[in-house]
């Protein structure tokens, strides 16, 4: 019996079963997955740069307007000039106010025909509102006799003197010195030491140039003197250390031959000198600072306006004046090598506010 056709025919039913198995296998696992795509993402978009917002210009600055001293009011009733003597800068001043002044009589204490006391008498008679005392000698006269209101001028030492009192009112004898010192440094940038000497009773002028000086970048070197021989002692101290000196009209402390020392010591050393007089530019001075006569009248004026208002109280002891008088020496400049563009400059305090 031929047994190899049935083990055929089982091996074939066997590789039959084995083919279904597989097949049924292959359909019942998962799809091998595809492979991925590489993809590249775009960069992100830069966020919009936001849009500034529109600064607005700042408004033009504008300089408020210089304020100008009021001009005075012609004064009404009966006024009282009192002058030391034919002084120029006494005489000046009194024929200055006859612009402000409708009514007003002169006296001349020069004039020997009347005492100090006669005249004063007379004032009273004449029934007149306010005394203008101008001068050392008329202020003291003033201080002793007059019965009503005084305004003293072109005095420097008023409280030496003790002149000032409720109903004695005075004007100052030097110009601003803030513009002074201005104007100094525009002449000479490089300034940096001032010295100045002077007589008892100038605390308040040493601390308004102090002040001065100090906002404009300089050193302020004072000593106090009692006599001239003191102040050349001092000076020539004190002028090895500064390259400025400022020449305050103190008399007291002052004499033509001490005056001369001081200048002729100031040029050898190249020390430039400020006055506030100009024929002492003759001596060797850089400059002058000096008053003008228009402004000690209309401050007068001012002061006699709130006088007669009544408001007496409300006046300083001691009014300033608002405006300089800049006189050069060029040939003083040209040796200490400076350049001035001050010479006959005439500046108000208010231009230079």
């Amino acid at each position: 019996m031929d047994t190899s056709r049935p083990l055929r025919m089982m091996i074939v039913r066997s590789s039959a079963v084995l083919l279904l198995i597989a097949l049924s296998g292959c359909a019942t696992l998962p799809p091998t997955p595809p492979e991925p795509v590489a993809t590249t993402e775009p960069d992100p978009l830069p966020l919009p740069e936001p849009t500034p917002e529109p600064i607005p210009e700042p408004p033009p600055v504008v300089e408020p307007e210089p304020v100008l001293p009021a001009e005075p009011q012609n004064i009404e009733p009966l006024i009282a000039v009192v002058i030391s003597d034919r002084t120029p800068a006494y005489v000046e001043v009194s024929v200055a106010l006859d612009k402000y002044l409708n009514h007003y009589e002169v006296y001349d204490l020069s004039d020997r025909s009347l005492s100090h006391q006669e005249a004063f008498a007379a004032i009273t008679a004449s029934e007149a509102s306010a005394v203008v005392a101008v001068g050392l000698a008329a202020a003291q006269a003033a201080k002793e006799h007059s019965s009503i209101p005084v305004v003293i001028g072109q005095v420097f030492n008023v409280n030496d003197n003790d002149l000032l009192a409720d109903n004695i009112k005075a004007v100052a004898v030097l110009p601003p010195i803030d513009l002074q010192i201005d104007a100094w440094r525009d002449l000479d940038p490089m300034l940096r030491n001032v010295g100045a000497i002077l007589g008892p009773g100038h605390e308040d002028l040493i601390a308004e140039t102090e002040k001065a000086m100090n906002e404009n970048g300089i050193k302020f070197h004072y000593a106090i003197a009692e006599s001239d021989r003191e102040t050349l002692y001092l000076f020539n101290r004190l002028v090895r250390d500064i390259d400025g000196y400022i020449l305050f009209p103190d008399n007291r402390i002052l004499s033509r031959s001490v005056l001369t020392e001081m200048m002729s010591s100031a040029s050898r050393r190249h020390v430039q000198v400020a006055v506030f007089n100009e024929p002492l530019l003759a001596y060797g001075a850089a400059f002058s600072a000096g008053t003008m006569v228009a402004d000690i009248a209309s401050t007068i004026t001012r002061i006699l306006e709130e006088i007669l208002s009544g408001n007496i109280d409300s006046v300083a002891p001691l009014t300033e004046l608002s405006e300089i008088d800049l006189q050069t020496n060029p040939a003083t400049l040209r040796k200490l090598g400076l350049v001035s563009e001050l010479t006959d400059a005439r500046t108000t305090l208010a231009d230079n506010q």
